[in-house]
């Protein structure tokens, strides 16, 4: 998504404090919480930072990423840069970045005491430091981090919300590392053949495409520019030749109507696309496609509106399995918490371990999205 999109999806998340739904399991106490062991900490389901004090930034008692776990412990990280103060007084500052792998096993992130991107397995507690750190005076981390397919490989692109950023893929054990071309996102790296597939974002005004290498030869699909009257953009989740995007309802002038109203499957080599109605709840005012679950559905990272007046829950509060035939889903796990998060800094991990059948909690009456 190019810098003036994204800026657009996160309007309705960029309020300083970010609500997420209470009293499920996960839910946090008052204060810091325990420091996470060096090991058997179990799979990681979410990491968020919180908001505290009158300016309502990770400071004081939210100094630290929270790491909630799969069976609803709630951590705090000191390792992992949280949030750092640029040296101007007028700095608003600026968080880490931080990862969690598929299986919740293991979480990347830049370590505050020298800046490296390291990987962590929580179950054995081994580390691995890799070959890139933040630059030298740089605030917070000026990259983002993402697992590609498992806890193997790790996308760093740098850097964050640049319209042509370069992304590095570091294969964890062995150090190694790739830079893909400029301006593109890497969607998806496959093990042993070691095809790659990659994104130039489509856009309001700008169509994009996929481009596959894969034997020494590469290929390039145009996506379409709608999906029914519908603009294709937002997130993409790529696997064996296949990328999934779950389409907004559109940017109206005054601020975007993010609700998903199409699921769209492509193939990344000749840009086909096939499209189904996703059957989420009523009160889902956003969802990305955040990866794939097996070859019949999508992981969907949602928020959703509250009752009365309270705020919309953060987006990647409440995680949807979505089947990319039948449009039905199914709730993998949602965060809860009494604190709040700051900005957009959750992060989703661990649903290809989560089961099915959490509890959704109260679905609310949509309100009126976006404008006229």
């Amino acid at each position: 998504m190019s810098t003036c999109l994204r800026s657009a999806a996160v309007i309705a998340l960029a309020a300083v404090g970010c609500a997420v739904p209470a009293g499920a399991a996960g839910a946090s106490m008052p204060g810091k919480p325990p420091a996470l062991p060096e090991s058997g900490a179990g799979a990681a389901a979410f990491a968020y930072l919180c908001a505290a004090g009158k300016d309502l930034l990770p400071t004081g008692t939210c100094d630290t990423w929270r790491v909630v776990t799969l069976d609803g412990r709630v951590y705090s990280f000191p390792e992992a840069l949280a949030y750092e103060k640029g040296k101007k007084a007028d700095d608003a500052g600026e968080a880490g970045a931080f990862a969690i792998s598929p299986d919740g096993a293991r979480v990347a992130y830049q370590r505050a005491s020298d800046d490296r991107v390291v990987v962590r397995d929580l179950g054995t507690g081994q580390t691995w430091d890799l070959p890139h750190r933040a630059p030298k005076g740089s605030v917070g981390s000026p990259f983002s981090l993402r697992f590609v397919r498992d806890g193997g490989g790790l996308a760093i692109t740098h850097p964050r919300y640049s319209d042509r950023p370069v992304t590095t893929y570091v294969e964890v054990e062995a150090g190694t590392r790739r830079n893909m071309p400029r301006g593109l996102t890497l969607l998806d790296v496959e093990p042993g053949s070691g095809r790659v597939t990659l994104l130039s974002e489509p856009g309001i005004g700008q169509r994009g495409w996929f481009r596959t290498v894969a034997d020494g030869h590469t290929t390039k699909a145009k996506i379409p520019e709608k999906a029914g009257k519908h603009l294709i953009w937002g997130a993409f989740a790529a696997r064996d030749g296949r990328a999934a995007n779950l389409v907004p309802k559109g940017p109206p002038a005054c601020g975007p109507d993010m609700t998903p109203v199409w699921l769209t499957v492509y193939s990344t080599t000749t840009g086909k696309m096939t499209k189904v109605k996703p059957r989420l709840p009523a009160d889902v005012n956003r969802a990305d496609a955040i990866d794939w679950l097996g070859t019949n559905e999508i992981v969907a990272a949602a928020s959703r509106e509250r009752p009365g007046k309270k705020e919309s829950t953060v987006l990647g509060a409440y995680v949807y399995a979505v089947n990319v035939k039948s449009g039905a889903s199914r709730l993998l796990t949602k965060l809860s918490t009494r604190e709040r998060v700051f900005e957009e800094r959750l992060v989703v991990g661990g649903y290809a371990a989560a089961k099915s059948g959490a509890a959704a909690g109260k679905i609310a009456k949509p309100g009126k999205r976006g404008c006229e």
